[in-house]
């Protein structure tokens, strides 16, 4: 089981700010957010529902980051494929559209 400040980290990292950033959201000094995530200070009941809020999270939410069988990896699992299938769509529209300007062009050359 990853410590609270583990947590903290995964959700920081997964936010791609630093801990500058977080420590900003969060109105509190650097050192102090660091000690955070390092476990070195113990946070309050406030203050892990303070950032459980930053992240849009719910206490459960927070709790389960980076625990196995997590429904953290399954719900990364399926952004990452809608993400996929977005591309390959994009990817199918513009070849489409290369398709139709090779043969307008085709066409004129044809003329």
């Amino acid at each position: 089981m990853k410590t609270l400040g583990e947590k903290f980290r995964i959700l920081r990292q997964k936010k791609g700010v630093n801990q500058k950033a977080m420590a900003d959201l969060l109105e509190i000094s650097i050192p102090a957010y660091s000690k955070l995530e390092t476990s070195i200070t113990d946070p309050n009941f406030s203050r892990i529902n303070q950032i459980a809020e930053v992240h849009n999270l719910t206490l459960r939410e927070l709790l389960d980051v980076g625990e196995e069988g997590g429904n953290e990896h399954t719900q990364l699992i399926d952004e990452l494929k809608n993400k996929v299938s977005e591309l390959e769509n994009t990817v199918i529209r513009l070849q489409s559209k290369l398709i139709d300007l090779y043969d307008k062009e085709d066409q004129r050359n044809k003329k």
